[in-house]
């Protein structure tokens, strides 16, 4: 009995020991939720004037967890295992948490320059909710057991649906309520889905061999429904086919800094899921290409034509953003190295392409919050700077060469090409057609604003801002990396290719 405790107290010291080590290299986790903490009690203690205290406390927290990413990025040289097995840390989860860092940074900017800005730091409430999803998005690209995967989805969807309803309007009520409902029903979906593969393999560690294995020895019918229920959280975050028709009302209702925030967040992690789920998963019977190649069809065309016939800037957009998505799973049908650098390469410019044309658009947003496309009537020649901007990165999110949005398509269209090419799947040169085509489509509608700028006559004399030349500077710190990374890309694409997604 002696020897038994003694063996129990043993193991009990070497987990806490692997539960110390495992807090190094969380620590950038761990100052996040120190910061959200510290934004509660600033906001608790101080009644009057907080405003400088949240964002210092906020800019903050966000500098030392970018510290704290790249010492892990410099001191990671093999994949960790922590927290008993729930998380896996590499250079992969580390780059992504690094673009997630830079997408909240650009929001506080946003938030600093909106017209409306008391309303995000008259209280804390706004940045601990950024600070919340912020601390999802970090979790889901390391999770690596299917409970982590539900816990980190939900924190994320949970933070989004507060922050859409945060602002006490009727529509942003509706919009979160709408959301709400379509995040419940994914979320249903995708932890039955999970339930089905934990009664299959005894096991929730996606990426241990005995949950692989005991996958093998189920039939076809049921394991493929049980992916697919498992893949609809996946694809909801992803904002993509079919999952997607909450974006057009939360995006036209939200505050235009809290849009570009989760129109690019989540979506990026959730790709993420997708590839770590598809990459472990590779089983002969599960045809992935298939699957993703049909969904990234399906949302490339529906938002693309739907995105055609809007009279709202932001409503656009958000069918701009479902057709993304279906882009942005492209370099991953590809399955091959070129195709996962290529979807990288894709998500870092959709990040900044993203950002950089919210933050311009906001500079035309009416009292209500809303911004039509008869706002950027003559716009153009009253501001032509800021407008130079706006042409630039619509010409790339359409994907048209001088900029970097050229070579992101360029890249994933390659690498799908090389993958028909070496194994012939039909679903492959069907998405090489329909997105070649839908490059086209989208040329339409994202040139709609510079056409309203510079070709029709302005119907007033709207300021867009109080310091344009801020403006100017922020517009063109966003832009800058569009034109020099179509130029200079090799850079952004050494890294990239450093990185070892291998689980």
């Amino acid at each position: 009995m002696i020897l038994a405790q003694s063996n129990m107290l043993e193991g009990l010291k070497d987990q806490l020991q692997h539960l110390t080590a495992d807090i190094f290299w969380l620590a950038p986790e761990v100052t996040l939720v120190i910061t959200l903490v510290l934004l509660l009690t600033y906001d608790l203690i101080f009644r009057q004037n907080k405003s400088v205290g949240i964002v210092a406390i906020a800019i903050a927290g966000l500098a030392f967890s970018t510290l704290l990413l790249i010492s892990n990025w410099s001191e990671l040289l093999v994949t960790n295992s922590l927290m008993g097995g729930l998380l896996r840390l590499d250079q992969g989860a580390v780059f992504f948490k690094l673009l997630f860092v830079v997408g909240a940074l650009l929001a506080i900017v946003m938030m600093q320059r909106h017209r409306k800005k008391d309303f995000f730091f008259h209280s804390s409430e706004p940045l601990v909710l950024v600070f919340g999803l912020l601390l999802g998005v970090f979790l889901m690209t390391m999770a690596a057991n299917l409970l982590m995967v539900y816990v980190s989805v939900e924190l994320v969807s949970i933070c989004s649906y507060l922050l859409i309803g945060l602002y006490k309007k009727k529509s942003n009520s509706e919009a979160a309520i709408k959301y709400l409902l379509f995040g419940a029903v994914a979320s249903a979906v995708m932890i039955y889905g999970m339930s089905w593969l934990y009664g299959f393999t005894g096991t929730l560690d996606f990426t241990s061999v005995q949950f692989v294995n005991g996958l093998y020895l189920v039939p076809i019918l049921p394991l493929s429904i049980a992916l697919v229920m498992t893949m609809a959280g996946f694809v909801f975050k992803l904002g993509a086919f079919p999952f997607h028709i909450w974006s057009p009302d939360v995006y036209e209702a939200t505050p235009t800094p809290f849009v570009a925030l989760l129109s690019a967040l989540p979506k990026l992690a959730g790709l993420t899921l997708i590839f770590r789920f598809v990459q472990v998963l590779d089983l002969d019977f599960a045809n992935w290409q298939l699957w993703l190649g049909i969904i990234a069809i399906a949302s490339m065309t529906i938002g693309n034509f739907s995105a055609l016939w809007q009279k709202d800037a932001k409503r656009m957009l958000a069918y701009s953003s479902i057709a993304q998505a279906g882009f942005l799973l492209v370099g991953l049908i590809a399955f091959s190295e070129s195709g996962e650098t290529a979807a990288l390469f894709y998500g870092v410019i959709y990040l900044i392409m993203n950002f950089a044309v919210f933050f311009l658009i906001q500079l035309f947003e009416n009292k209500e919050g809303r911004i039509p496309f008869d706002n950027f009537r003559g716009k153009g020649n009253q501001e032509p700077w800021i407008g130079a901007l706006l042409l630039i990165v619509m010409i790339s999110l359409t994907g048209l060469p001088p900029t970097a949005g050229f070579n992101g398509k360029l890249f994933v269209f390659s690498a799908l090409w090389e993958s028909w090419n070496s194994n012939g799947q039909d679903i492959l040169l069907w998405v090489f057609i329909f997105g070649l085509l839908n490059t086209v489509v989208s040329l339409f509608y994202y040139l709609k604003i510079p056409y309203f700028m510079f070709v029709k006559r302005p119907v007033d004399e709207l300021s867009l801002n109080n310091k344009p030349q801020i403006d100017r500077i922020w517009g063109t710190i966003l832009v800058c990396p569009l034109l020099i990374w179509f130029f200079k890309s090799d850079g952004l694409l050494n890294i990239l290719n450093s990185i070892n997604f291998v689980f």
